[in-house]
């Protein structure tokens, strides 16, 4: 995963250690927009579709697909390092939908 490139080893270590696999079934929603986001996907196999409407403001869409070595739930990682985040969970900035059956590993907001 790019976002981990540069890392440090034993950091990077810990986090392998934390992460959990986890299956979606096809047009599962993952997480919508406006939720809160309480783990990073790391995408091994299948495709996901990816939509914000920037918290619905009028005329706006952006789509994308993800597969595997994409990410998504990003948002949690800026929230776990940031250390006036405070307890409540970042809020999810897109809705994730599988297209088609997803193999991720998961990074909990517990295990962070």
């Amino acid at each position: 995963v790019p976002l981990f490139e540069s890392m440090d080893e034993r950091l990077l270590d810990a986090i392998c250690e934390r992460l959990i696999p986890c299956l979606f079934t096809e047009s599962t929603y993952i997480v919508r927009e406006g939720d809160p986001v309480d783990e990073m996907l790391f995408i091994t196999r299948g495709r996901l579709e990816s939509v914000t409407t920037d918290g619905g403001r009028s005329g706006f869409f952006n789509r994308s697909f993800l597969k595997e070595t994409d990410f998504c739930g990003e948002e949690l990682l800026t929230w776990a390092l940031d250390p006036k985040s405070g307890s409540n969970l970042p809020t999810s900035t897109r809705t994730v939908k599988a297209l088609t059956e997803v193999d991720t590993f998961a990074l909990t907001a517990d295990e962070l």
